[in-house]
């Protein structure tokens, strides 16, 4: 594992990171694919996170994926899941993050270990806990879904309701179900206090990931994105929602890319592509040569960064890509885009990408971009 050596990040200096935030990833790794058109050539930069996209992007195939987080207990799990895929069983890989019950965590953690970096095997010899609780939710943001999974939705909404919601109807019928069965006023009411600003930055996300929004009600915001998700787009194969309301996957076929039987041992054969950068993007860029990379997937990192350093940043990429490469981000709460000034290196794709926003699975971000490098 790779550790840059430059200044922090704003976002890093106001909160800690010696947790994991996200042990899942929740941006819909089908608008990656579509908007960044990876093929073999490729050498892609992602934001690490969990690493489910860096691994969906992996299974295209691309000559390389470098996967970054400024945070050293995000890249320590994308570690632990590239031992295990190349250590482990389809079923005991499952077993070891918590996604199916039935085997010894412990004892699967303790085969893979010797393929963990120093540093990640000491993060997990000290969470060794998360191990047991299961990987799959032990992310800051997962345990605040399973909290209102287990403390709010199961008062609000019966069983029959809840499964009944990821049965296959068309779109129409699925709307007139979620109307009628489970937006009722006191799911509202509810989802909008456990998802508004003041109860997320205490317990699901951090203050300082709200800095720079203005939006006033952020519950509202996202009930509304919520309900755009259960009317106009099928759930049925939506495990995004799935498992934000079920806090599980029912079918493996249909879940985030990496963990479908189906791919497992083509990704095994691929993993050896992937490398970890544990540090800031600027200091992934800067230790290849200009043109290095050719695709990007940036997450949400804009809106969490002043406008000063959103310019140097957007223009970092612009420089240091490959030209006729392109670079893929989400919007949640701030809406960001490459400055009007950095038109000669950078070329949003405005069409694209609200065509792509339009099908997004992962029902919390308020726009997705795609830009060009000229």
């Amino acid at each position: 594992m790779e550790q840059s050596e430059e200044l922090q990040s704003e976002i890093a200096q106001k909160m800690s990171l010696d947790q994991i935030r996200y042990s899942q990833v929740w941006e819909d790794h089908l608008l990656l694919e579509a908007g960044l058109q990876i093929g073999p050539d490729d050498d892609v930069l992602s934001i690490c996170s969990a690493g489910d996209n860096a691994l969906a992007m992996l299974l295209l195939e691309p000559r390389s994926v470098t996967a970054i987080d400024m945070n050293p207990a995000q890249t320590a799990l994308l570690e632990l899941k590239l031992a295990g895929i190349r250590k482990l069983s389809h079923p005991e890989f499952v077993s070891l993050l918590g996604v199916r019950e039935g085997m010894d965590r412990q004892k699967l953690f303790e085969e893979i270990k010797s393929q963990l970096s120093e540093q990640a095997r000491s993060f997990w010899e000290a969470h060794r806990e998360d191990l047991d609780r299961g990987l799959i939710n032990c992310g800051r943001l997962e345990s605040y879904f399973h909290t209102f999974y287990q403390e709010h939705l199961s008062e609000l909404w019966s069983d029959e309701v809840l499964h009944g919601l990821f049965q296959k109807r068309n779109l129409e019928e699925q709307e007139q179900y979620f109307r009628k069965h489970a937006a009722t006023p006191e799911f509202e009411e509810r989802f909008r206090w456990y998802f508004g600003r003041e109860k997320m930055a205490e317990q699901g996300r951090d203050p300082a990931q709200f800095e720079h929004v203005e939006e006033g009600d952020v519950g509202g915001y996202f009930f509304k994105r919520f309900s755009y998700a259960c009317t106009k787009l099928p759930l049925h194969t939506n495990f995004y929602v799935e498992h934000f309301l079920t806090c599980r996957y029912r079918d493996l076929s249909i879940a985030p890319p990496y963990l479908r039987p189906q791919n497992y041992e083509r990704l095994r054969s691929l993993i050896d592509r992937v490398h970890i950068h544990t540090g800031e993007l600027e200091g992934a860029l800067g230790q290849k040569p200009k043109g290095h990379y050719s695709k990007a997937n940036l997450s949400d990192i804009f809106e969490y960064m002043s406008p000063e350093l959103n310019e140097a940043v957007f223009q970092s990429l612009g420089t240091h890509m490959r030209s006729g490469g392109r670079i893929a981000f989400w919007n949640l709460l701030v809406p960001r885009t490459s400055p009007q000034g950095l038109r000669n290196i950078l070329r949003p794709l405005p069409e694209l990408s609200t065509q792509l926003h339009a099908q997004d699975r992962s029902w919390f971000y308020r726009a997705f971009h795609v830009e060009e490098v000229i």
